[in-house]
């Protein structure tokens, strides 16, 4: 039998952390990479807890994930934005849109989204004021970002938000 190397007993352990998770590798490398650990500095970090940080404290997101869940976000939330900002993207007087939010409307919402527009628009307005962060990230509205080779030697880049 051949004596495993140190080093050898790392990459395996690095290996097997993910064989039980239910998030893709590349999620979770990236939430390591942001919290500060890897496979050098810290090889006992447990994956498994790693992997329920994902959708609970934190959301990992493609580029193209981010933009589709703050989208949805916003469509979700738009009685919450300021009557100014409503009324840049309705037309509808600032006064009457405090009216609409204050009312006991079953959705006020539905009522405030179907004024607007053009909502491509009125997301791409409210993201660029106030960023992907404000929306998505509860805990500190903040955006972080990590980028790595992957497996295959494609620079990938995940976008990450701390909910809790």
């Amino acid at each position: 039998m051949k004596a495993k190397t140190i080093e050898g007993m790392k990459n395996e352990m690095w290996e097997k952390a993910f064989e039980d998770t239910s998030n893709d590798r590349e999620r979770i490398i990236a939430l390591a990479l942001h919290l500060g650990a890897d496979e050098k500095t810290n090889p006992y970090l447990d994956f498994q807890d790693m992997d329920g940080y994902i959708g609970n404290d934190y959301l990992v997101y493609t580029d193209e994930e981010a933009d589709e869940a703050v989208r949805e976000y916003i469509e979700e939330t738009v009685w919450a934005f300021s009557p100014s900002f409503l009324q840049i993207h309705t037309g509808v007087d600032s006064n009457t849109i405090k009216q609409i939010q204050n009312t006991q409307l079953d959705s006020p919402n539905e009522v405030l989204t179907a004024m607007i527009k053009d909502f491509d628009w009125f997301v791409e307005d409210a993201v660029c004021c106030d960023g992907r962060g404000h929306f998505l990230a509860q805990y500190d509205h903040e955006e972080n970002y990590v980028s790595f080779s992957n497996e295959e030697g494609k620079n990938v880049t995940y976008f990450i938000y701390r909910v809790d």
